[in-house]
C-alpha cells in the first residue's frame, strides 16, 4: 500500500524468512561462521538456538544458499512428529522411494542404502530440523541412531537442530546425555544492539529500493526499547509505522508513531484478557467458577484465617495479664520470621541459579585485554600499576557479569569442607600460621614472579604490575576456579585463616591435590581445601607477545591478523589439527574463524572463534611448550 509513496519495489519489513534481508549482525556472522565449520568439518550434531524471532530460521535459509552443489538437504520443518513419521519425511526429502507399509526398519535401510551411495558419488547429506525444541524424546532418540550410519572414518548424515532456548534444556536431561555428547558445535543467537538496529532497518530499505533514511533516529531509539532488540518484532512495529506515516502523509517515521503504531501491534499484559472473552462464555461455566471460589474462600476463612486470629487473640491476652510480650514484640517476631524465610529463599535460588549458570549459554565472548577491568580489590593496593587500563589483562565481562552466581556456586560447595577444616588444625592451616610473615603480598607477587626466572628490584618505586611490564610480563585478575583453570598458570591466591588474610602461590595441579607455595615452604594441599579457604580474589602473570593481545574476530583484517595466522598455524600443527587454507592473507576471514574454533574446542577453553584472553594464553603455551610455567599438562 505504501510502497509507492516511498518508492519502495516491496514490503521491506515482511516477516517471512528471505535470506535477501537477512542482515549479518555480529552475531549472525559468529552463528553463520559456527554452522559452517560444523558442516565443513563433519561433525554429528549441531545445534542453533535462540529467542523467537531473532532469524534463526533465515540464516538457517541463508545457509542453504551457500551450501555447495554436492550437498544434499533435508529440511523438516514441522517437528511435531513420531519416529515412523521422521524417518518417512527423510525419505521424501531426499526422494527415497518406500512402500507405505514399511516398517521403521526398511525406512532407516532404505536411508542408509542411500546414503552410502551419494557418498560414494563425493556427495554429503545434511538434516536440518526446525523448532527441534518440541522433538519427543523417542524422536530424538532416533535421531541419535541415524549417527550411527557411517563408515570407518566418516559419518554419513550431518544434523542441525534449530530451537527455541528451551532446546538446550531438553539437551541437558539426563537420558540424552549420548546425543548431547555428539553435539560438535553449538551457538546462541540473541537479539540485535541498539546500536545495530539502524543498520539492520537501513539495510532492509536498501534492498527494498529506498534510497533514503525512513525514520527518524528517536524514532529507532523507541523501536529498540519497545521490541528489545528481536529482528521479527522490529520488521512487525516498522511495517505499521510505515504505514501510519503513510496515512498521515508524512515523509519520516518518528517516535510518536513508532509508539501509536506498538499500541496497535503489541498485547501489552494488561489488555491479554478482553473483556469480549467473557460473552463467549457458558453461563453454567461462569456459576460453576464462582461456585468453586466461594468454596474456596469459605475453606480459608475457617482454616487458614483462624490461625491468625488465634494468634492475635494470643498477644492480647498476653498483654492483658502483665506477660513480658506485646503486641509490638509479636509482630516483630513474625517479620523476623518472614525475613528469615526469604533469605532461605534467596539462598535456594541461589544454588539453583549457580547449579543451571552455564545451561542455554553456548557461546561466551572474551573481552581484549585493553578493556580490563581492575585488579580484585583486595590485592589493588600492591597490584594494580599507576598506567592505563589498556596495560592490565582482563577476565571475560559475561563472567565478570556472573561473578556473584560463580562465587556463590562455589562457596555451596565447599561448605561441608571448611567446617571441616575449622574443627582441626591441618596441615595447611599450621603452614598458614608459621608463615605469615611469607604472605604478605610483595612477598607472594616476588615468589609468582621467580617461576618465570625473573626477579623484581628490591626497592619497588612502582606498583609491582608496573614493575612487571618492564620483566616483559602482565597480571591477569580472574574470580572464577574454572577461569583459572582455563588459564592455566600458577597464581596468587588470596585465602583466609582465623580472619586473616594470606597470600599463597598455587604452583600446580594435580587431580585432587594442589601444590601451595610460601616463602621456601611447599606443600601439597587437598583441592577441597585450598577452595574452602579461597576468598575468591586471585591474580596470575603471563607473557604476552610484542606484536599486543588485540581482541581479533572474524572481519578483522591488518597486520596484527597477518602475524596472527601465523602462529595460529604454528599451534594447528603442533596438535595435528587442520591448518589454514592461506596462511599470507590479511583477513580474518571464515577460514580462520573455524580453525580458532577447532583450537578452542580441542583444549575446552571459551570457544567463540575470537581470538582474546583464553586464546591468546592458550597460543601461548602451545608455542613455548616446556619453558612455560602452566598449572597443569592440558589434556
Amino acid at each position: 500500500m505504501y510502497e509507492n509513496y516511498f518508492g519502495l519495489t516491496e514490503r521491506p519489513f515482511s516477516i517471512a524468512p528471505d535470506p535477501q534481508y537477512l542482515y549479518m549482525s555480529k552475531r549472525h556472522k559468529e552463528a553463520m561462521a559456527h554452522l559452517s565449520y560444523g558442516l565443513t568439518q563433519g561433525g554429528c550434531f549441531i545445534v542453533l538456538t535462540g529467542e523467537v524471532g531473532t532469524g534463526k530460521t533465515t540464516l538457517c535459509r541463508n545457509l542453504l544458499t551457500e551450501l555447495p552443489g554436492n550437498v544434499d538437504v533435508a529440511l523438516l520443518l514441522n517437528a511435531n512428529i513420531n519416529e515412523h513419521e521422521l524417518l518417512q519425511s527423510i525419505c521424501d526429502e531426499l526422494k527415497i522411494e518406500y512402500a507405505k507399509d514399511a516398517t521403521q526398519k526398511n525406512l532407516l535401510d532404505s536411508i542408509n542404502q542411500h546414503l552410502l551411495k551419494t557418498f560414494a558419488e563425493n556427495r554429503h547429506t545434511v538434516l536440518i530440523i526446525d523448532e527441534a525444541q518440541i522433538l519427543s524424546r523417542d524422536v530424538l532418540e532416533q535421531i541419535r541412531l541415524l549417527t550411527n550410519l557411517e563408515t570407518t572414518k566418516s559419518k554419513l548424515l550431518q544434523i542441525i537442530l534449530i530451537g527455541q532456548p528451551e532446546l538446550n534444556d531438553v539437551l541437558t536431561r539426563n537420558d540424552l546425555r549420548q546425543l548431547a555428547q555428539r553435539v560438535t558445535a553449538r551457538y546462541h543467537l540473541g537479539p540485535l544492539h541498539a546500536t545495530e538496529i539502524e543498520d539492520y532497518v537501513n539495510f532492509r530499505l536498501a534492498v527494498a529500493g529506498c534510497k533514503q533514511p525512513l525514520f527518524s533516529r528517536q524514532a529507532l531509539s523507541k523501536m529498540h526499547s519497545l521490541t528489545a532488540g528481536i529482528p521479527r518484532k522490529i520488521n512487525v512495529l516498522a511495517d505499521h509505522a510505515l504505514l501510519a506515516t503513510y496515512a498521515d502523509t508524512a515523509q519520516v517515521v518518528d517516535a510518536k508513531t513508532v509508539k501509536t503504531a506498538a499500541g496497535d501491534v503489541f498485547i501489552e499484559a494488561n489488555d491479554r484478557v478482553d473483556k469480549g472473552w467473557l460473552l463467549g462464555v457458558d453461563k453454567k461455566w461462569l456459576l460453576a467458577g464462582a461456585v468453586l471460589l466461594m468454596l474456596n474462600f469459605a475453606f480459608w476463612w475457617a482454616f487458614g484465617h483462624s490461625g491468625d486470629h488465634t494468634e492475635n487473640l494470643q498477644v492480647s491476652t498476653s498483654v492483658q495479664t502483665g506477660e513480658n510480650t506485646s503486641v509490638e514484640a509479636a509482630a516483630s517476631e513474625r517479620r523476623d520470621l518472614r525475613e528469615s524465610q526469604n533469605q532461605n529463599n534467596l539462598v535456594a535460588e541461589n544454588d539453583n541459579g549457580a547449579q543451571t549458570e552455564n545451561i542455554g549459554k553456548m557461546i561466551v565472548s572474551e573481552v581484549p585485554l585493553d578493556e580490563t577491568p581492575e585488579i580484585p580489590a583486595a590485592l589493588a593496593d600492591e597490584f594494580i600499576p599507576a598506567v592505563p587500563q589498556a596495560e592490565l589483562a582482563s577476565t571475560e565481562s559475561s563472567q565478570a557479569s556472573s561473578k556473584s552466581q560463580a562465587i556463590a556456586s562455589e562457596s555451596s560447595d565447599t561448605t561441608v569442607v571448611a567446617q571441616t577444616t575449622s574443627e582441626q588444625e591441618s596441615d595447611f592451616t599450621l603452614m598458614l600460621e608459621a608463615s605469615a610473615d611469607q604472605t604478605s603480598r610483595i612477598a607472594a607477587f616476588r615468589k609468582l614472579t621467580s617461576l618465570w626466572s625473573q626477579t623484581l628490584p628490591e626497592q619497588i618505586l612502582q606498583p609491582a604490575c608496573e614493575e612487571l611490564l618492564k620483566l616483559g610480563l602482565r597480571c591477569l585478575g580472574f574470580d572464577n576456579w574454572a577461569q583459572w583453570l582455563r588459564y592455566n598458570r600458577p597464581a596468587v591466591l588470596v585465602v583466609e585463616h582465623e580472619q586473616q588474610l594470606h597470600r599463597v602461590i598455587v604452583r600446580s595441579l594435580q587431580g585432587d591435590v594442589a601444590r601451595v607455595l610460601v616463602g621456601e615452604s611447599a606443600l601439597d594441599v587437598p583441592v577441597a581445601e585450598l577452595r574452602a579457604r579461597w576468598n575468591g580474589v586471585g591474580v596470575l602473570f603471563w607473557q604476552p607477545p610484542k606484536a599486543g593481545t588485540p581482541l581479533l574476530q572474524m572481519g578483522d583484517s591488518g597486520a596484527a591478523v597477518v602475524a596472527t595466522r601465523e602462529r595460529l598455524n604454528r599451534a594447528l600443527l603442533s596438535t595435528n589439527l587442520p591448518l589454514l587454507a592461506s596462511a599470507n592473507s590479511t583477513e580474518f576471514d571464515l577460514d580462520m574463524a573455524q580453525k580458532v574454533f577447532a583450537l578452542q574446542t580441542r583444549f575446552e577453553i571459551i570457544n567463540d572463534s575470537k581470538i582474546g584472553n583464553e586464546t591468546w594464553l592458550l597460543l601461548s603455551e602451545l608455542e613455548t611448550g616446556d619453558q612455560l610455567p602452566i598449572l597443569r599438562p592440558r589434556s
